[in-house]
């Protein structure tokens, strides 16, 4: 099965639309560079598993960031919104494993589904687990499914069975050892978070536009306030903030892609203040956009 690097695609609520492995075997397995690539916030029905390979990934589910060192790694429930923040250049390679929960339980009524996907997916308090390298239940976790992710990748003989076989068994380490915590999710928790994905897919598909926070409340029928409430509570930012954060990538993403100039990125990117275009890309690359791009061209260019 093909390695990739991870690409985000989204639909009005921030769910990620590209469907990862096949009907038969749905299972994808994503390698990426942090330095390079940027993931956006999303959710998907799948499950998510990331990995650090070299250095310090700062992932962040919801209001809450987590720094996972190297040979750390990460579970993400399905519908669980998330995102890599890689605001300043990060120095980090990961890999990661989506797959649905039938892959390992079958259909709904299976004894497997009930016994290993049941306990995770009804456990709404449940959104993350930062899994440990050091803590040895943890690192047998991490263990299966690293072995898992290299089956799919290199397609060794009868691999489908040998990644069922490793999902499972580190499902039933996560239900035999995970403590489900004493936390009460409220409506009004559950609704900012609804909410915010509204709002954030909006942004995301007419960032190049002018917005304001009046058009962004609108999208979600919610007034400033609420709005900011909801931003803060949710990813720990204000929404111009994240607009900013946002249409900073999306110019990264241009000035190591194309030879276009650097103020008609800034402009197609929703910047009509060249000057501020440039400190914000400091602020958050650490580099101007020309210094970014050199650099770029330096770590991808011929050895």
């Amino acid at each position: 099965m093909a390695l990739s690097a991870c690409e985000v695609t989204i639909d009005k609520t921030k769910k990620e639309l590209v469907r990862h492995g096949l009907v038969m075997f749905p299972i994808a397995c994503y390698e990426d560079d942090l330095a390079l690539t940027a993931i956006p916030w999303h959710w998907h029905d799948e499950f998510e598993f990331i990995m650090i390979i070299e250095g310090i990934a700062p992932i962040q589910v919801e209001e809450t960031t987590i720094q996972l060192m190297q040979g750390d790694a990460i579970f993400i429930n399905s519908g669980v919104l998330h995102n890599i923040d890689n605001g300043k250049t990060v120095e980090a390679k990961y890999n990661s494993l989506v797959f649905h929960a039938r892959l390992i339980g079958g259909n709904i009524n299976s004894v497997f589904w009930q016994k290993l996907i049941t306990p995770v997916m009804q456990d709404k308090s449940f959104r993350y687990l930062h899994l440990d390298h050091s803590i040895s239940w943890q690192a047998e976790l991490i263990k299966d499914m690293a072995t898992a992710w290299k089956a799919v990748v290199e397609e060794i003989e009868d691999y489908e069975n040998l990644v069922r076989y490793h999902l499972s068994k580190a499902f039933r380490l996560l239900n035999n050892n995970h403590q489900v915590p004493d936390v009460n999710i409220s409506y009004r928790e559950k609704l900012s978070v609804e909410r915010t994905k509204v709002m954030i897919q909006y942004m995301e598909e007419h960032y190049s536009e002018e917005l304001s926070l009046d058009i962004i409340a609108d999208r979600a029928y919610v007034s400033k306030s609420v709005c900011l409430r909801c931003f803060r509570q949710v990813i720990g930012t204000t929404p111009i903030r994240y607009l900013i954060q946002y249409r900073i990538e999306k110019a990264a993403e241009r000035l190591t892609a194309s030879d276009e100039k650097a103020n008609e990125i800034a402009t197609s990117c929703g910047f009509s203040d060249i000057s501020y275009f440039s400190k914000c890309f400091r602020e958050l690359k650490g580099l101007s956009p020309l210094e970014y791009r050199q650099s770029f061209t330096k770590k991808c260019g011929p050895a």
